[in-house]
């Protein structure tokens, strides 16, 4: 399995140590992990599964920030800042992490010599922000779309065999999105409407640029997604 994130920071005898060193806690699909205003006292690893990392709004509903898959840390930023857990994480499905208390992971990463990796990974978070609100006041929905998909492509993906082709085309490459990922979160993940997200993802399975189904987004073809962002739909076609 890809390790996402932190994990693919570390090198594998790293991670192996680090998971050894946890408690293996699991959670059901829905779960919160941690909620936004608590304190700050655990640090997870996850293993398995797949995370939703969510705002609370005034009248207690979510609308999601980001998705995190295996490798990624979470709750890092409150145990180095001291601050409150700044969202929610919910389980998308079935997952399984490794916990420490906050003062345990951040002796282990003093001593292991992990605190750059941990650093750099809230620094990336944050560009990734960054770039999340720049494509929301800039791009037109096709493109925001097909660059939200090429983000999750790279921090929830698992490559997908290509398609066998005769040698006359290149063969594509592909990711599988392993996720329950509804059009009301991706809606919301963007800052578009639940229709405009049905219309556009029409668009590119018409393309065969990606399938969906209820637990899962089949991205085909991340090439043509990639140009997609970038120059839109009308330009590549």
């Amino acid at each position: 399995m890809t390790r996402h994130g932190f994990g693919a920071r570390l090198t594998d005898e790293t991670w192996g140590r680090l998971i050894q060193a946890g408690r293996p806690q699991r959670y059901e699909p829905g779960s919160p992990i941690m909620n936004q205003g608590d304190p700050g006292g655990s640090v997870h690893l996850l293993l398995e599964g797949a995370v939703k990392v969510a705002m609370v709004r005034p009248d207690g509903s979510l609308v999601a920030l980001a998705f995190r898959g295996p490798g990624e840390i979470l709750g890092e930023f409150s145990a180095w800042s001291g601050a409150k857990r700044a969202a929610t994480v919910l389980a998308v499905g079935p997952c399984q992490t490794r916990v420490f208390p906050t003062d345990r992971f951040r002796a282990l990463a003093r001593e292991w010599g992990l605190e750059d990796a941990v650093w750099g990974n809230i620094l990336a978070r944050q560009c990734e922000s960054d770039e999340l609100r720049a494509e929301q006041s800039a791009l037109p929905a096709g493109r925001r779309l097909a660059a939200a998909l090429l983000r999750l492509a790279r921090t929830l993906g698992e490559p997908i065999d290509p398609e066998v082709s005769d040698g006359a085309v290149p063969r594509r490459r592909g990711v599988l999105l392993a996720i329950s990922l509804s059009q009301r979160d991706i809606a919301d993940y963007i800052g578009l409407s639940r229709t405009s997200v049905a219309l556009e993802y029409t668009r590119l399975k018409e393309l065969g640029a990606i399938r969906t189904g209820r637990k899962y987004v089949a991205i085909h073809d991340l090439d043509l997604l990639e140009s997609l962002a970038e120059a839109g739909e009308s330009e590549v076609i």
